[in-house]
């Protein structure tokens, strides 16, 4: 009566990123890109779903093929029908639950019932119940001998949300060969088919450059009061200019050691306490929930929603406390569990150790891990056999907490030394990102949760450009002559505008605009099923305006970077290969600089330089290109992304975005000299 009529009648997040993403490969898009915050605003302002925000971060493609059916309706027709499968799923769930633990329908109901994340999945529309289902078929499955289709069904989940790999584990310990073996070919064949239908630059885009800052605890929300061990310690010992400027207290090096050893902490015992010998029941499914908890509790993005996976090992433990008759645990229990579902709101501006006091979540996670862990320790202290592979993972797992202490502390103080180049930003967005110097200031495009916005400042002024209409998004823009140019996306595509006249349209089917350095024409890229065309348009002020094509149709340009139609630079890919940057001469024979890896070109107005991103590791870095001898150098190696440089006028300086010390993508304005 609370939740579903909200949930029905309004698209929240996250339902639409799903959405949008299952939409684009049933359509035949080229999705390389759709990782990218703005790429993938444009694409939901093309097909008017209506919700003002939306990122596929940290989403694998894989589990967007759930609602692939249900792409031909209307979002909100296709999001109804989404609702009532997983109401639907609730069924099997609760079956499988009862058939497992011995409790009465009644009791599983009153569990289900009072997840307050179970209301939240179904607001936004999440996919946690399928995970649900799906971990929970897989331990009915295992629990009847049926060890094929049980590996089979963790790698299914797995492939959707990745810490179900864990559960991996269970079978290594336990010696189930077919059930990893079941569970990699499953694995693969999950895999192929994303790849099939998303291609290959989305998957290698996932893994290299979104997973990495996923597991060290900076995908998304670093500084946001996050109930996870990583987000408590990032607002505690570590700063940021505009998130967290005063933490408790700074020091990189004590995160580094925390942050791992905590996480390791709270995860080994429900390894090293899995018992290959005992194959009963009650201990399957304490192991199996001790791995599900553990799981949840050491996670760096606890969303709300995540936690109806929960509901699973508390019907575990409450029919184990039942047997046991110990029931005033399991009145701790049933008081930790409603705990972990509320979650309170922090208010700005906490800083200090008073941030604890609004992640209870946190502490009620490892006091029930605790509970479970004292549980299987009881048990195993019956049993006078020596499994020696125990030794072996304490082993692995001290190597393991070592080398990433190493590895966490050295990102850390290399993220924060891109500090000194950061632009204090009186205004700003989640992402600020491609700025520019203009007579006004540094104009950027602030990601809001109203949408994308332009950002002007200059010293103590700050100016937000007036649009007609604040459902488009205003995602790029160029400047000059007196005048903005600004791509607006909307339902009708994205057309550029000048703001001075913002009625009228100046160019369709146009983004990222790019005024010449005669200020006389303007280039633009032009999308057609996500793969960009290079375009100039002369005369740009004039009435006799014409279009030109600068580069051919089996190249999908990504950005640019023009200073006359003899003089420009794009990055492009060619095929399912890495995007790398392309030159021109007077006679447009676009020849590859042969570095695979490169985007955001930037010549500089002397035509001296070009500054441009490279992939290395993981990360874009900056890096410049001496046009006369082709000679390149490193600008920077952090482990962070700098991206989209602008060059100010003295061909010296650079403007460019930095998420260094941020969620990934979630970028900053920054401002270096490069040239002596």
């Amino acid at each position: 009566m609370h939740t579903l009529p909200r949930a029905w009648k309004t698209l929240n997040t996250d339902f639409p990123n799903y959405y949008l993403a299952a939409h684009l490969a049933q359509e035949r898009f080229d999705t390389s890109r759709m990782y990218e915050w703005p790429w993938v605003e444009r694409e939901k302002d093309h097909r008017a779903i209506d919700v003002r925000v939306i990122g596929l971060l940290p989403i694998t493609p894989f589990s967007t093929l759930a609602v692939w059916p249900l792409v031909g309706l209307s979002p909100l027709t296709a999001k109804h029908y989404w609702i009532l499968i997983n109401l639907a799923l609730l069924v099997p769930i609760g079956w499988m639950l009862r058939a497992m633990t011995g409790l009465s329908y009644r009791r599983i109901a009153l569990v289900i019932t009072l997840s307050y994340p179970l209301h939240r999945n179904l607001l936004f529309g999440q996919f946690y119940i399928v995970l649900l289902l799906l971990l929970t078929a897989a331990c009915w499955s295992y629990l009847r001998g049926l060890r094929i289709l049980a590996g089979a069904l963790i790698a299914v989940a797995a492939a959707c949300k990745i810490f179900p790999l864990l559960l991996f584990v269970f079978f290594f310990q336990r010696r189930d060969w077919r059930a990893l073996v079941s569970g990699a070919i499953t694995s693969l064949v999950a895999v192929s088919i994303s790849i099939a239908i998303f291609g290959l630059n989305a998957h290698r885009t996932w893994l290299q450059e979104i997973f990495p800052w996923v597991m060290r605890g900076e995908g998304l929300g670093t500084y946001g009061g996050s109930s996870s061990i990583s987000g408590v310690l990032h607002g505690l010992l570590l700063s940021e200019p505009q998130w967290n400027p005063h933490p408790w207290h700074y020091s990189p090096f004590w995160y580094s050691l925390l942050a791992p050893g905590l996480q390791m902490l709270a995860l080994a015992p429900a390894i090293l306490l899995i018992r290959r010998d005992d194959r009963s029941k009650e201990r399957v499914l304490l192991e199996w929930s001790a791995l599900v908890i553990a799981a949840l509790t050491i996670s760096t993005i606890p969303a709300s929603y995540n936690f109806v996976l929960m509901v699973f090992p508390i019907c575990v433990l409450a029919s184990t406390l039942l047997a046991r008759r110990q029931y005033w645990w399991l009145s701790a229990l049933i008081v930790a569990y409603l705990g972990i579902g509320f979650s309170i709101a922090s208010p700005p501006n906490v800083e200090g150790l008073r941030v604890l006091l609004y992640v209870p979540r946190l502490p009620l996670m490892l006091a029930i891990l605790l509970g479970i862990y004292v549980l299987l320790w009881r048990d195993c202290r019956k049993d006078s056999t020596r499994d020696w592979t125990r030794y072996a993972w304490a082993v692995a797992m001290v190597t393991a907490v070592a080398l990433s202490m190493r590895s966490t502390l050295y990102t850390e103080r290399a993220e924060r030394e891109e500090y000194a180049y950061r632009i204090p930003l009186q205004m700003q967005g989640f992402a600020n990102s491609g700025p520019q110097l203009t007579a006004s200031g540094v104009r950027f495009s602030a990601f809001t949760m109203a949408g994308y916005r332009l950002i002007t400042q200059a010293q103590d002024r700050v100016h937000q450009e007036p649009d007609v209409d604040a459902s488009y998004d205003l995602l790029s823009f160029a400047s000059g002559a007196g005048h903005t140019w600004a791509e607006r996306a909307s339902s009708t595509g994205s057309q550029i505008v000048d703001l001075q006249q913002p009625s009228q349209t100046l160019i369709e089917n146009a983004r990222e605009p790019m005024l010449s350095a005669d200020q006389q024409s303007l280039a633009f890229i032009r999308d057609e099923y996500g793969r960009g065309r290079l375009m100039l348009r002369k005369n740009v002020l004039s009435n006799a305006a014409s279009e030109t094509e600068l580069t051919p149709l089996e190249m999908n340009v990504y950005e640019a970077s023009l200073l006359s139609e003899k003089h420009y630079a794009f990055s492009a890919t060619d095929g399912d290969g890495l995007p790398q940057i392309y030159l021109t001469d007077v006679t447009h024979n676009n020849s590859s600089i042969s570095i695979p890896g490169t985007r955001y070109p930037a010549l500089s107005p002397d035509e001296r330089w070009m500054a441009y991103s490279q992939l290395d590791h993981g990360v874009w870095n900056l890096w410049l290109r001496n046009q006369v001898d082709g000679t390149t150098r490193r600008i920077a190696d952090v482990p962070c992304n700098q991206i989209q440089p602008f060059w100010e006028s003295d061909s010296k300086t650079l403007l460019y975005d930095t998420d260094c010390g941020r969620s990934i993508w979630l970028t900053a304005v920054s401002r270096r000299k490069v040239v002596p």
